[in-house]
């Protein structure tokens, strides 16, 4: 449960991102973040069984994507130039931005239907 709490925090960030700051690059390479996550998540889940290598190669994904989130927060606190860049890429792209949260939670919700999810924390 926490590592939901965890993603959907992320998932947060990306929606929030507007009023917290960054430039238009970086709020892609966090949604590139999000979709490689997304992609592991599908793949991991298609047996319905999480293994070791797995479970690592999620935790990795889930810890790089929170280190880039507080960078970001820091990096872009008080940068008006960068939010307002954030905020036209994101309304610019915002029917895409919705297929990829969809796709992240629907992944992220197999992952928890399968054997081996109380060990992704």
């Amino acid at each position: 449960m926490k590592k939901i709490a965890i993603l959907l925090s992320l998932a947060a960030f990306i929606l929030t991102l507007a009023s917290c700051g960054g430039p238009e690059a970086d709020a892609k390479k966090m949604i590139k973040k999000i979709e490689k996550y997304t992609e592991v998540a599908k793949k991991a889940a298609e047996d319905k069984k999480l293994d070791d290598k797995e479970i690592e190669e999620l935790k990795n994904i889930g810890k790089e994507l929170d280190d880039f989130e507080k960078e970001m927060d820091e990096k872009y606190k008080e940068d008006k130039e960068g939010k307002e860049k954030v905020d036209k890429y994101l309304e610019d792209n915002k029917a895409d931005l919705e297929k990829v949260y969809e796709d992240f939670f629907a992944a992220m919700m197999a992952l928890y239907e399968c054997e081996g999810a109380d060990k992704l924390e």
